[in-house]
C-alpha cells in the first residue's frame, strides 16, 4: 500500500531517513482573529525560542484586515526565509495568541501596558517560556548563492540543490531542495570560519561538512546523518541558473470551472451514534450545470494521512479525477482523512475499519443530499481506499458501484512482503541483499502475528540476519539500525490490522458493479499478485458485472513510467495517464448516466 507516500521514500527504503518532521518546525499562519476596537497598523514582533542548546530567532508579521481581523506570518529566521501562515490568531490590547494545528503549535501570552512587548508560553510538544517584542518593520532574507550536488547512497542518487539566504543581519541561512524527490525548502543554519563550511537541517537530523576550495567555488564534503557519512562535493552555480523548487503540474485544474463546487462538512455521530463522536469530515462536492439530482462518486484516498485531492509532491489526482467526472455529469464528492485539512479526529490510531466508517458517514450524508441521486452512488477507492470501499458496499446493498483504482486482493503481511522486494529490486539492490531483506520482514511479521513483543532483545536478534554482510555493505545499502526502524513501523495499529485483513473476505460479499483498474508497473499493488485474487472473490460473489482492466505502463499512482519506482513519482509531470480516466468515465457512463 501507499501508507508511507507522506515521507520521503528514500527513508522507507532505509537509505538516508530523510523524514519530513521538526521538533521547531517551520511555522505558519492562518489568521481568524478579533483585533482592537481602532485603526491598527501593521506588526512585526521578534522573539528568541531557546530549545535546547538551539536559539532559534521567531518573527511575527501582522497585518489588519478591513473586518478588523489580523492575517500574517510567523517565520523561524534561523531555518527558513518563508513566512507560513496560521490557523487562528488574536490580538487584542491584552493578549497575543495564536495556532497551527497541523504542526501541534500554539502561543499565549500577556501584553505590557503600552503593548511593546508579549510574554507566554510556546507549545510544541513541549513548553517554551518566550518573550516577543514589538519592532520597527521587516526585510525579507536575501538570496546570495546556491550550490549544487549529487549524492550517490547505495544504488541510488540524489540531486541536491542548498539556496543560501542573507538576513538584514547578515546571518546565513539555508533551504536545501532534494530535486530527486520533489523535497524543497527544508531550513537549515549555514556556518563558515576560514575553509570550512557546515550546513544543519534540522528536519532530517543531518549536516553536510566539507572544505571549500581556493575557488570559493567547490566545496569537498560529507553528508552526516544516522551514524552515515557519505561523500558529497557541491560545486556554487551562478544565481539564475538556480532551480525554481516549485514543481510543474500541467494537469491540475484551473478555475473557473464550468460546474458548481461546494464546501460540505460532515459529523459521524450525528449521521450514526455508532460513529467516532470526535471525528468531523470536511470535504468538497462538484455538481454538474443544471437540474440534478446527479449520480455521484466518492472518492476516497490511499494509506497515510490524506486530503481530499489526495495530494503527493504537488500531484492533485482527486481533484483531477473530480474534474473530468463532472464535466462528464456526475457529481464527485472527495474529502479530507479524518484529523487531517479541515476535518476533525484522531488519524493516527485509525485502522482500516475506522476509516471505512468514516466513508460509510459520508455515503450517508450524500444520500440525503438533494442534489444527488441516492440509488446512484458509486465508492470510488485509491490504494487502501480500494479496501475501504468493498467494506462498506458489503454491508449496504444500497452502494451502486464500487472502483478499486490500484485496490488489493490479498492480505496486507503479502502485499508489504512483495512491494518491498519490488521496489528494493528496481533500486539495485543484489539478490542477496533482497533474500535477507525479505528473511527479516518474514520474522517481524510473524512475531507481530503471533502479539509477541518486540523490544530490544528482539531487534539485535534481527541484526544477526545482516551478519554475514561485511561493515561496507550495510552502509552501501542502508542496512544499519534497519531492523530497529522495521519494527517501529510494525507496531502501530494500523499495520497490525492491515497485516491481517484480507479484502477478500469483503470482495466476495459485494454483489453490486464492480470496476478494477491496475497499472501494469505498480510496485506497490502487484497486479500479478493481486488481479487473479480480486476475480476469485468476484467469482466467490457470483458477481455478474465485474470488470477488471490492467493498464501497460501505469505506476501505482497511474502514471506513464518506465518502471514504476515511488523514486519517479514527483519526477513525473504527468498526474494520471489519460488511459485511466477514460476506463473510469466509461465505465461510470455506460452504468449509471
Amino acid at each position: 500500500m501507499a501508507r508511507y507516500r507522506r515521507k520521503t521514500f528514500l527513508s522507507r527504503l532505509g537509505l538516508l531517513h530523510l523524514v519530513i518532521v521538526s521538533v521547531v518546525a517551520i511555522l505558519l499562519l492562518t489568521p481568524n482573529n478579533r483585533c482592537l476596537g481602532q485603526e491598527s497598523k501593521a506588526e512585526t514582533w521578534m522573539g528568541i525560542l531557546k530549545a535546547g542548546p538551539q536559539k532559534l530567532r521567531i518573527q511575527l508579521r501582522l497585518k489588519p484586515e478591513k473586518n478588523g481581523s489580523f492575517s500574517g506570518a510567523m517565520v523561524s529566521l534561523d531555518q527558513v526565509a518563508t513566512p507560513i501562515p496560521f490557523d487562528s490568531v488574536e490580538r487584542t490590547s491584552k493578549q497575543l495568541s495564536f495556532e497551527i494545528k497541523k504542526l501541534g503549535v500554539s502561543f499565549a501570552g500577556d501584553m505590557n501596558a503600552d503593548q511593546s512587548v508579549v510574554t507566554g508560553v510556546f507549545t510544541q510538544g513541549l513548553k517554551f517560556n518566550i518573550e516577543f517584542k514589538r519592532v520597527e518593520g521587516w526585510k525579507p532574507a536575501k538570496h546570495v548563492a546556491t550550490w549544487v550536488g549529487t549524492m550517490e547512497a547505495g544504488p541510488k542518487h540524489f540531486d541536491f540543490q542548498f539556496r543560501v539566504f542573507a538576513d538584514s543581519q547578515g546571518k546565513k541561512s539555508i533551504q536545501l531542495d532534494s530535486l530527486t524527490e520533489g523535497v524543497t525548502g527544508l531550513p537549515g543554519d549555514y556556518q563558515r570560519q576560514g575553509d570550512r563550511v557546515t550546513m544543519t537541517i534540522p528536519a532530517t537530523v543531518a549536516k553536510v561538512v566539507g572544505k571549500i576550495d581556493a575557488s570559493g567555488d567547490v566545496i569537498d564534503g560529507t553528508w552526516n546523518q544516522s551514524g552515515e557519512k557519505i561523500p558529497l562535493v557541491l560545486k556554487r552555480i551562478p544565481m539564475e541558473q538556480t532551480k525554481s523548487p516549485k514543481l510543474n503540474r500541467p494537469q491540475t485544474p484551473k478555475p473557473p470551472f464550468a460546474y458548481e463546487a461546494e464546501d460540505f462538512t460532515v459529523q459521524a455521530a450525528a449521521i450514526d451514534p455508532k460513529y467516532s463522536n470526535d471525528v468531523v469530515l470536511a470535504g468538497t462536492l462538484t455538481t454538474p450545470s443544471g437540474k440534478g439530482p446527479f449520480p455521484a462518486v466518492i472518492l476516497t484516498s490511499g494509506s497515510g494521512p490524506q486530503d481530499r485531492d489526495e495530494t503527493i509532491f504537488e500531484h492533485r489526482p482527486f481533484l483531477v479525477i473530480a474534474d473530468h467526472l463532472t464535466k462528464k455529469g456526475f457529481a464527485v464528492i472527495r474529502y479530507d482523512d479524518r484529523g487531517v485539512g479541515q476535518s476533525k479526529g484522531d488519524f493516527k490510531d485509525a485502522t482500516t475499519a475506522d476509516l471505512a466508517d468514516d466513508l460509510e458517514a459520508v455515503f450517508e450524508w450524500a444520500k440525503k443530499n438533494p442534489k444527488i441521486d441516492s440509488k446512484k452512488i458509486v465508492l470510488a477507492g485509491h490504494s487502501e481506499g480500494g479496501i475501504i470501499g468493498p467494506i462498506v458496499a458489503s454491508r449496504n446493498a444500497d452502494v451502486a458501484g464500487v472502483v478499486l483504482l490500484a485496490g488489493t486482493g490479498v492480505p496486507g503481511r503479502e502485499i508489504v512482503l512483495n512491494q518491498t522486494r519490488e521496489i528494493a529490486a528496481v533500486a539495485g539492490l543484489p539478490e542477496k541483499v533482497l533474500n535477507l531483506q525479505d528473511k527479516l520482514l518474514r520474522l517481524v511479521v510473524a512475531r507481530s502475528k503471533a502479539g509477541l513483543p518486540m523490544g530490544e532483545d528482539f531487534a539485535d536478534s534481527l541484526n544477526d540476519v545482516f551478519g554475514d554482510l561485511s561493515e561496507e555493505e550495510r552502509l552501501k545499502y542502508g542496512l544499519n539500525d534497519v531492523a530497529t526502524k522495521t519494527i517501529l513501523m510494525f507496531k502501530s495499529k494500523w499495520m497490525r490490522y492491515f497485516l491481517e485483513f484480507d479484502p477478500a473476505t469483503t470482495l466476495s460479499k459485494t454483489h453490486c458493479p464492480v470496476l478494477s483498474l491496475i497499472g501494469g508497473n505498480d510496485l506497490q499493488v502487484d497486479p500479478q499478485l493481486n488481479m487473479p485474487a480480486i476475480k476469485t472473490a468476484m467469482d466467490e460473489a457470483g458477481n455478474q458485472d465485474f470488470t477488471q482492466v490492467l493498464l501497460p505502463g501505469l505506476n501505482h499512482l497511474f502514471q506513464k513510467s518506465e518502471t514504476g519506482s515511488p523514486s519517479n513519482y514527483v519526477i513525473i509531470e504527468q498526474t494520471l495517464d489519460d488511459s485511466l480516466l477514460s476506463e473510469l468515465s466509461g465505465w461510470l457512463e455506460a452504468r449509471f448516466k
